[in-house]
């Protein structure tokens, strides 16, 4: 394989490596974020839900 090739296959697997890293980490950059009386009314709602039956 020439020059050409390996460079066009390091960018093949690094480009998606990057983009995949940046995400995560901008994921949980968000979630931190997230104010604790949000996640507090967010548990409320869920825990307030009647259970479901779905062994009809």
């Amino acid at each position: 394989m020439g020059t050409t090739e390996w460079v066009l296959l390091v960018l093949v697997i690094l480009v998606p490596l990057v983009i995949a890293v940046a995400v995560t980490l901008w994921t949980l950059e968000q979630a931190r974020l997230r104010s604790r009386q949000n996640r507090k009314t967010a548990r409320k709602r869920r825990d307030s839900r009647p259970p479901t039956d779905d062994a009809s």
